[in-house]
């Protein structure tokens, strides 16, 4: 095994002789049943639908024993409680809403569960100097929107072909500046009914964007992406830059653009998205979206649910604005999902809605 590289330590406040120490499993070892004292993290690098990897696993030692302490993306011995990914605006000039979340969870609940996950949207906080003298580019700070989900609800332990969708009441305000999308536990590890819930991610080493460090009026700044909250360790962190997970969460915002050939877009890494039109639509939509580099895009059109109904798999997109026609005809009146997703595993939702 390897060691990543790791700008700093995550260090428990009740034990300075306690770290997290990532490091990446082999293949002949694929489910991480090994630990080292100081509470050593291990990766696994399984697929799921040919694109997305398991959950990053804890284990650590507790008087020489190894003891699973479940997902650094879920529910976990350190008791990580929030964790979110970034999404950027172009310009402050919006009519983009926030209607939901789509993700995708691993792990195992207990049938009996009890447990409840908190999806949310929260605006980005303003920057903050946390536990050295770099500069974190914002956190996610005030909640926008967000809907109470039961563990049972999460789609683990079923035969979901996809993304499970978790709507709000109603939809965001209109958004004008920087946003996370992410969830939230309240949850004692070990103390209820054992479930271990975590989100999936993509390979190690495919968050290209970050940990990017930038330098701006006398500050260094970290260039939040993927971030968790660990209270017994102090606040936020960055997962590449404090962690070295080099990472995305596949959670994902679902957008509503109202006017989508003036909408300024969303921008995750390569992708900035614009939203769909007509919208409602009948025999035919169009999906737009701009790419920073050339690269391959998957379209996926789902029911409500999050169930598959088309994959479009549009090769070789070139850099720029991309129109991508979409054929509804065979669609019943309602709405409808559709996944815009590029070769790095980026990813950003709409709502289109379809009247025969």
């Amino acid at each position: 095994m390897s060691a990543y590289a790791q700008s700093s330590s995550l260090t428990r406040a009740t034990n300075s002789h306690e770290t997290i120490a990532p490091r990446q499993l082999n293949a002949t070892n694929p489910g991480g049943r090994a630990t080292s004292y100081n509470d050593t993290e291990y990766m696994t690098n399984g697929v799921y639908n040919n694109l997305l990897d398991t959950p990053t696993l804890y284990y650590f030692s507790l008087s020489g024993v190894a003891t699973d302490s479940g997902f650094y993306s879920g529910t976990n011995g350190y008791g990580f409680s929030e964790f979110a990914e970034r999404y950027e605006f172009n310009s402050a000039d919006s009519t983009i809403e926030v209607a939901g979340v789509l993700a995708l969870f691993a792990g195992t609940v207990n049938p009996s569960s009890t447990n409840n996950a908190m999806m949310y949207v929260w605006n980005a906080g303003a920057p903050v100097v946390v536990r050295s003298t770099f500069q974190y580019s914002g956190f996610p700070g005030t909640g926008l929107d967000s809907v109470s989900v039961p563990f049972l609800d999460l789609g683990i332990n079923a035969s979901a072909d996809t993304f499970k969708t978790f709507l709000f009441t109603t939809p965001t305000a209109f958004l004008t500046s920087t946003f996370f999308v992410g969830y939230t536990l309240n949850y004692t590890w070990g103390a209820t009914n054992g479930d271990t819930i975590g989100l999936q991610e993509t390979i190690q080493g495919e968050r290209t964007t970050a940990p990017a460090i930038t330098v701006a009026s006398g500050d260094t700044t970290v260039n939040d992406q993927a971030v968790c909250y660990v209270p017994v360790a102090g606040g936020w962190f960055d997962n590449g830059y404090d962690l070295g997970l080099m990472s995305d969460y596949y959670i994902f915002p679902l957008v509503i653009a109202n006017v989508t050939e003036s909408v300024k877009g969303i921008t995750k890494n390569n992708l900035t998205f614009f939203g769909n039109y007509p919208n409602p639509a009948s025999d035919m939509t169009n999906i737009k979206f701009s790419l920073a580099n050339n690269t391959d895009v998957t379209i996926t059109i789902m029911d409500m649910s999050g169930h598959t109904i088309n994959v479009m798999n549009e090769s070789n997109l070139s850099a720029g604005v991309n129109v991508i026609p979409v054929n509804t005809s065979a669609l019943a009146s309602g709405d409808y999902i559709y996944l815009v997703r590029t070769t790095a595993n980026t990813g950003i939702a709409g709502k289109m809605t379809i009247i025969k």
